[in-house]
C-alpha cells in the first residue's frame, strides 16, 4: 500500500469516528487520487457517504470497492447497510449473504440479514438469523430487540 495513501485512508477513519464526515469524505477521496485501486478508501469513502445519507453514491463507492476485491466481508455488509438505506431489501440480503459467505461469525451481519428479511415479512427466516447473531454474540442487544419484533409479527 502506497504510504501517502494509507495516510489519507487512515485521517479519514479518525474524522469518522469523531463525526466529522465530510473531512472524512475528502480525505478517502484524496487517498483515491494517489491510489484508485484501493478497497480501503473506496470502503471507507463509502461509509462516509452513506452516514451523511448519500446513498446512492455510497452504493457506488462499494460496488467499486466490490470490484477490486469481491472478497472483502465488510464492504459487502456495508453494501448490504446502504441497500437497507435505500429500502432495496432483498439485494439487501444477497450481500448480507455474500458477507457471511466469506465471514459466517459476523454477527452483526447476520443481525442486519434478519432486518432485512424482517421488512420483507420473512418473519421466520428473519429470526432465524436474529438467532445465529446471538449464538455468534450473546451480548448483541439490537439482534435481541429485533428478533422479539420479528416474533412478535410472526405470531
Amino acid at each position: 500500500m502506497d504510504e501517502r495513501a494509507e495516510h489519507f485512508i487512515n485521517k479519514g477513519v479518525a474524522f469518522t469516528r469523531l463525526g466529522r464526515h465530510e473531512e472524512a469524505l475528502a480525505s478517502f477521496d484524496n487517498a483515491l487520487v494517489i491510489n484508485p485501486d484501493d478497497t480501503n478508501a473506496w470502503n471507507g469513502r463509502g461509509i462516509a457517504l452513506s452516514i451523511l445519507g448519500r446513498h446512492a453514491d455510497s452504493r457506488t463507492s462499494f460496488y467499486k470497492a466490490i470490484a477490486i476485491n469481491p472478497n472483502d466481508a465488510n464492504v459487502w455488509s456495508n453494501r448490504g447497510w446502504t441497500l437497507a438505506n435505500l429500502g432495496r431489501y432483498t439485494p439487501t440480503i444477497s450481500s448480507y449473504d455474500k458477507a457471511l459467505a466469506i465471514n459466517p461469525k459476523n454477527a452483526h451481519a447476520w443481525s442486519n440479514r434478519g432486518v432485512a428479511l424482517r421488512n420483507l415479512g420473512r418473519y421466520t427466516e428473519a429470526v432465524d438469523s436474529f438467532d445465529k447473531a446471538i449464538a455468534i454474540d450473546p451480548n448483541l442487544a439490537e439482534a435481541k430487540q429485533h428478533r422479539e419484533i420479528a416474533l412478535n409479527k410472526k405470531r
